[in-house]
């Protein structure tokens, strides 16, 4: 590979001419300048003030990476005895798992710290495996440049770092298109079919790679095909069975629990394909009275749009590149098919995915654009080096080239800005957690998922952590009806009844001033809303706007009345 910004010899003069190759890496200067600035920005960013949390549901990773560094195991079936319900936890447990296991290497690094400091880890490795691959398949630093700074941006979820598993789910997905690369690798599919399993208990959605890999593996290598299902298979029985035996509750948390999430289960979404929603409105209609609709196609056709306009060159570029190489009928570099076909899929998946309205844009940028972008970069500068077309041609691929990379580069600081603490921000939080240290002193208080990292951090009781109230009461008798969910989590009507005769303990003991303190987020479902608590002798002492990464909560603080 040649990183010269002029060279010599033959090789040079007939792929691009100098001046081409020139223009190229002078660009990808100033594209390694500006990802310089935007890595430091994110990682100052990230590690200011970690103990503000930068998504609602973020103390549930940080809940269980504490339960397993204290040798808890929350999907035994002892969470079911005792006076208080263990924690649901929605996601795999990989990520947490792996910040464990850190925190026994540097136990000195405080626990939530830690969580970002392996997030923004998978980052840069995300980064700078797909910057690898564009290297290896390319013959300026362009490419490379330019893969690096856009596949961070795929690992974005509303401020780019956070204590949950995304970042490692994409770190993961990148790892496996690696290993396809390393043509030379022995027992590939093994390594590729661990990895895929792997990616399952890590975050659920992004098993749809494993899927790319079998279409892939058919198509070019049946052989291959069949060493990759079978070992995957067999890992995944192997997995399934170990957690059967010593996670009993882990499918019921990981697979049913994580459907009912209150409000962002796709179920509850429009029939894809269709134009009319489940009410029989038109959907032109509803487009016109919302900005943001809860759920269904709307929401997906809104992310779509949000994504065409940030990558809208880069998706451009991939057509041409995948034009040219099939009309040449050759791929455009080594196991380019599969970055192709998994682009395929996961656009298929999305139909369905992007329907959730839990993650803006982050299903969009974690499962489809990386195998997007790395193919587009690298396929796109071998047909701007490409003397063998006429030149008209070559002029308009350069140009767009050229377009997409400093069009999207401008949209990365603008649609998807980082996520900067202001000072009014930080001291709204210093006032919820003076609030907290305070009445801690005077008893329990019972927590609000915002504030779960102030409980966690000083040793609290902590219910609600974000993944808890995806149990209700609609949700439960959705299991009870539904023999197929009884076959399948034998265990998780009993998960549902203590939760649910808990939270009736703790209104019971709302309604005796048995808190000190009580906090809630009006118009989420809470364990006591105004109206019990001012029938229970509460007073509201304030209200905060608690800033969180893309989104802000109006946060309640509650205490007894003083007579």
């Amino acid at each position: 590979m040649r990183f010269n910004f002029f060279g010599t010899g033959k090789i040079f003069d007939t792929a691009g001419g100098m001046r081409r190759r020139l223009i190229f890496n002078v660009v990808a200067a100033a594209v390694i300048f500006y990802s310089v600035f935007f890595v430091v920005h994110i990682a100052v960013s990230a590690f200011t003030g970690t103990q503000i949390p930068n998504e609602y549901r973020e103390a549930a990773n940080v809940d269980l990476t504490l339960s397993i560094i204290q040798g808890v195991n929350p999907y035994s079936l002892a969470a079911l005895d005792g006076p208080r319900p263990g924690l649901v936890f929605q996601y795999g447990p990989l990520f947490s798992l792996l910040v464990a296991g850190v925190h026994f290497i540097v136990p000195f690094i405080d626990i939530i710290a830690l969580h970002y400091v392996v997030a923004f880890i998978c980052v840069m490795t995300a980064a700078v495996m797909a910057s690898v691959m564009a290297k290896e398949n390319t013959e300026t630093l362009l490419p490379c440049a330019v893969v690096f700074l856009f596949t961070i941006v795929c690992t974005w979820r509303y401020g780019y770092i956070n204590a949950v598993p995304d970042t490692l789910g994409v770190t993961l997905l990148v790892l496996i298109l690696f290993v396809e690369t390393r043509r030379s690798l022995r027992g590939r599919e093994f390594i590729e079919a661990f990895i895929s399993v792997a990616v399952f208990y890590t975050k659920q959605y992004f098993v749809v790679i494993a899927l790319s890999l079998f279409i892939y593996k058919l198509i070019v290598d049946k052989r291959a095909c069949i060493r990759l299902t079978v070992s995957g298979l067999a890992l995944l029985a192997v997995s399934v069975a170990a957690i059967h035996i010593w996670c009993p509750l882990y499918f019921t948390y990981s697979l049913l629990v994580v459907h009912g999430v209150s409000g962002q289960s796709t179920g509850a979404a429009a029939p894809v394909f269709s134009f009319v929603g489940l009410n029989g409105t038109s959907g032109v209609v509803a487009a016109s009275e919302y900005n943001e609709p809860p759920s269904g196609w709307l929401f997906e056709l809104q992310q779509v749009k949000s994504l065409a306009g940030i990558f809208i060159f880069v998706f451009a570029g991939m057509a041409v590149s995948v034009i040219k190489a099939f009309r040449l009928r050759t791929p455009s570099f080594s196991g380019s098919r599969l970055f192709v076909i998994h682009s395929g899929v996961a656009a298929l998946a999305l139909l369905y995915l992007g329907q959730n309205d839990g993650a803006w844009l982050s299903y969009y940028l974690q499962i489809l654009m990386p195998t997007v972008i790395i193919y587009t970069f690298i396929s796109m500068e071998k047909i701007c080096l490409d003397d063998t077309s006429g030149k008209p041609y070559l002029m308009v691929c350069t140009g767009l080239f050229l377009l997409m990379v400093m069009f999207t580069v401008y949209r990365c600081d603008g649609r998807l800005p980082v996520y900067d603490k202001s000072d009014a921000a930080k001291r709204a939080w210093d006032t919820a957690y003076g609030y907290c240290g305070s009445y801690a002193d005077e008893g329990e208080i019972l927590y609000i998922a915002p504030l779960g990292f102030d409980a966690l951090s000083n040793g609290r009781y902590l219910y609600d952590n974000g993944h808890e109230m995806a149990i209700n009461e609609d949700f439960y008798e959705e299991y009870r009806r539904s023999s197929f969910y009884r076959m399948l989590f034998p265990y998780a009507g009993t998960v549902m009844e203590k939760h649910l005769a808990y939270r009736d303990e703790m209104r019971e003991n709302v309604r005796h001033q048995g808190y000190s303190l009580v906090t809630a987020v009006p118009g989420y479902e809470t364990i006591a809303d105004s109206a019990l608590l001012k029938q229970s002798g509460y007073e509201l002492i304030d209200t905060l706007t608690l800033d969180m990464g893309r989104t802000s909560y109006e946060v309640e603080f509650w205490a007894p009345m003083l007579l």
